[in-house]
């Protein structure tokens, strides 16, 4: 949380949010945190504040959301390896710029070492640090 740039955040997802615990510590006035797992969603609804709400769907369902170029601040953490998004590199990259308002922040955390993915925008900062047995990259881009 200590990378998002200082601003005024308006609507803000977490694709990916597990069991809600960063999507409820995330500024903005409005928060959605999605994940496949319906067992997450639950237990991320049981401690959500009134500006944050979680749907279960995937990263491929957002296009069917109706939330074309809606979000200021996307956060993507541990979720874009090839065992979960296939080769669909190329259309994870178009799903999110379809979702991100021009000027946006993105900011993804992965596993450096299965991690292959870089979006196509200013790189704010990009940071490496240990995770377990791994490097984590933590990302932040500005469209």
């Amino acid at each position: 949380l200590s990378v998002l740039p200082k601003k005024q955040y308006g609507r803000v997802l977490e694709i990916g949010c597990g069991d809600g615990f960063v999507t409820s510590q995330l500024p903005g006035d409005a928060v959605i945190g999605i994940d496949l797992s319906l067992k997450a969603i639950e237990c991320a609804r049981d401690q959500a504040d009134s500006r944050t709400t979680f749907r279960q769907m995937s990263l491929f369902d957002l296009p069917h959301a109706g939330w074309r170029n809606t979000f200021d601040l996307i956060v993507i953490a541990g979720m874009l390896y090839p065992q979960y998004i296939g080769e669909a590199t190329r259309l994870a990259t178009v799903i999110v710029d379809d979702l991100l308002l021009h000027g946006g922040h993105l900011i993804t955390a992965h596993i450096f070492e299965w991690y292959q993915l870089r979006f196509p925008y200013t790189t704010l900062s990009r940071e490496y640090y240990r995770y377990r047995e791994y490097t984590h990259v933590l990302e932040v881009y500005q469209k």
